[in-house]
């Protein structure tokens, strides 16, 4: 079997989703926010540690030298932003959102309230560039596509306000059992002959247990917008 090698670098963009507390992407006028403002976005796996079953016989000899595996509980994110959008800020943290006095109020800046964090439930799609390609470019620009499908816990971290810019940092962690399917978007264009350069949403489905995926795509990242958007279909 053959495959493509890269290497990703930057992340240009960064899509976030509200989903609901079974893991499902929600449609509704203000479900989504697309953002330049990612700066980094950091993972680390937590795993369960090996259990051990290692037993002696009588003359000192192992009888039984046999492990379970670590075991993945989930993967710790740590998402810095160079600015703040509000709605985005409100989907990853479920922290309410302040609005001014306009005839169509304006979402300006957040409050920071206890227990939050536990009605946070959002997906996160990340692009990067990618240089180093094992295969030469079949057409348009090849972006790395990141998705974690379902969010828990966010929370807004240390913010220090300073002569100096201020980096908004949400911490998180992801979940299991995720119903985000093949998603509510097109995420890349087709390869087959039948259908080459056609929209296409994910091949296949995220699983219960998949907690990341990574892949190349030649679609590129939707445009990023200031305030939350509407999620009602799948949309290119």
């Amino acid at each position: 079997m053959t495959s493509v090698c890269y290497t990703p670098w930057k992340v240009p963009r960064v899509r976030v989703t509200q989903v609901s507390s079974c893991g499902q992407p929600v449609t509704g006028a203000c479900s989504t926010v697309t953002s330049g403002g990612i700066v980094s976005i950091a993972m680390t796996k937590e795993y369960e540690a090996r259990q051990e079953f290692f037993v002696k016989n009588g003359d000192g000899k192992f009888c039984v030298k046999e492990t379970n595996p670590p075991i993945l509980k989930w993967i710790n994110l740590v998402l810095t932003f160079c600015n703040v959008d509000p709605a985005m800020l409100n989907i990853m943290t479920a922290e309410p959102l302040v609005y001014d006095d306009a005839d169509s109020p304006v979402a300006t800046g957040f409050s920071t309230e206890e227990g939050s964090a536990e009605l946070a439930n959002f997906a996160l799609e990340g692009w990067t560039r990618v240089t180093g390609s094992g295969v030469p470019c079949t057409g348009g620009t090849e972006y790395g596509y990141v998705l974690f499908p379902w969010i828990v816990e966010g929370t807004v971290g240390d913010i220090t306000h300073q002569n100096d810019m201020v980096s908004f940092i949400v911490n998180a962690r992801t979940k299991s059992g995720s119903l985000w399917g093949t998603g509510p978007y097109f995420v890349d264009l087709s390869d087959a002959t039948g259908t080459l350069d056609q929209n296409i949403a994910l091949l296949t489905p995220i699983g219960a247990l998949q907690h990341h995926r990574m892949f190349l795509t030649r679609k590129a990242p939707p445009d990023a917008v200031c305030g939350c958007q509407p999620l009602y279909t799948l949309t290119p």
